[in-house]
């Protein structure tokens, strides 16, 4: 592989994402005295479909990744950011933690360069600002199109969304859109879907169900990949552009959406099931998953994520319950259970849905 760090922290760190602004303005202070007494400071402004946030860390592994994962803003004094991120480590009496203030859109990391959780909450610091003041749809989800049509896979960290969205790029007229989230807006009956991230974020461990994908994996910068094993650690992630996939014409950035997929995975569900647009807002509501590696938690045991999408620094269910019921008027949803069948089984019930939308 080109690189590869190993983090302290490898999973989600604790977090408070409802702190005062003097309690941030405590937490910044602390920040900026550790980033003044280090040699190594950085900072670089990603642009997050439209919104500028601010990166500031001591950790070279977070910059890189940083850098590599986003599209840049202009670099001039007079683009300023909508929000900020601060990320240093090594300072001393905090454990590994993450703070979130919403009134002056600024997250604090401390003590953790797990790039995983610091990418999520950029992305939740943007939609924070979109979702409010430009009635933009941030959706925890993978997208690919097929024939024309966009599908959108929603599921909670680790259900397959990656594995099912790469198999549809097989397809002679499969695309990739994204991996891990996008933006939807919904103008003259069309779910329009467009991308977050310039390069994705993924398990390395994919490569059990795509193992031409170890080479293009070797030409990646990695985090926490184990004994050189891509799949020895079951969060092991990579920083991949899109591109080397399938070549350019395999990735779009923009998908009108026909279809969307729900992932979960049980032993007791159904295999497959078709849901009224109401009933598949409920399940997004009440967003029951069981914990896998990375996603927080003890590891096997259930818990709940409203849509999904444990990103959003700021819940606003009724405002996502309305995104929601506007994307199922123009796609119909379906839902899938990947603990019953084989990744061929399920990835065949979604190429037949896509057909048929």
């Amino acid at each position: 592989m080109f690189s590869n760090h190993i983090t302290g922290v490898k999973g989600r760190a604790k977090s408070d994402r409802q702190i005062s602004v003097e309690e941030r303005n405590r937490l910044v202070r602390i920040a900026e005295e550790k980033l003044s007494n280090d040699y190594e400071i950085y900072h670089w402004n990603a642009n997050i479909h439209g919104i500028v946030i601010k990166l500031y860390t001591n950790s070279a592994h977070l910059y890189d990744f940083w850098v590599e994962n986003w599209y840049p803003a202009p670099r001039t004094h007079t683009v300023l950011p909508h929000g900020a991120l601060y990320a240093v480590i090594g300072v001393d009496g905090f454990e590994p933690s993450a703070y979130y203030n919403h009134e002056t859109k600024t997250a604090i990391f401390i003590n953790t360069e797990y790039y995983g959780q610091c990418k999520s909450w950029a992305l939740g610091l943007a939609a924070d600002i979109l979702e409010t003041q430009h009635n933009i749809h941030s959706i925890h989800g993978s997208c690919a199109i097929v024939n024309g049509k966009g599908v959108v896979i929603i599921a909670p960290t680790g259900t397959g969304k990656s594995t099912h969205t790469w198999g549809l790029t097989q397809l002679p007229d499969g695309k990739i859109h994204s991996d891990d989230w996008c933006f939807l807006q919904y103008k003259k009956g069309l779910a329009m879907a467009d991308i977050s991230e310039r390069k994705f974020y993924i398990r390395t461990d994919m490569v059990r169900s795509f193992p031409n994908l170890e080479s293009i994996l070797d030409r990646c910068k990695c985090e926490n990949v184990h004994d050189n094993d891509y799949t020895s650690f079951g969060n092991s992630r990579a920083i991949l552009n899109p591109e080397w996939i399938g070549g350019p014409d395999k990735f779009v950035e923009r998908a009108v959406v026909k279809s969307v997929i729900l992932l979960r995975r049980d032993k007791e569900s159904a295999a497959e099931e078709r849901l009224e647009p109401d009933d598949a807002v409920r399940i997004l509501e009440e967003g029951k998953y069981q914990v896998l590696a990375g996603a927080g938690g003890n590891v096997g045991e259930f818990g709940y994520e409203s849509f999904y999408n444990p990103y959003l620094l700021i819940k606003r269910p009724e405002v996502q319950k309305n995104f929601f019921r506007q994307l199922f008027d123009v796609a119909g949803c379906h839902i899938l259970n990947t603990g019953v069948e084989t990744v061929e089984e399920s990835q065949k019930r979604i190429r037949r849905i896509m057909r048929e939308a």
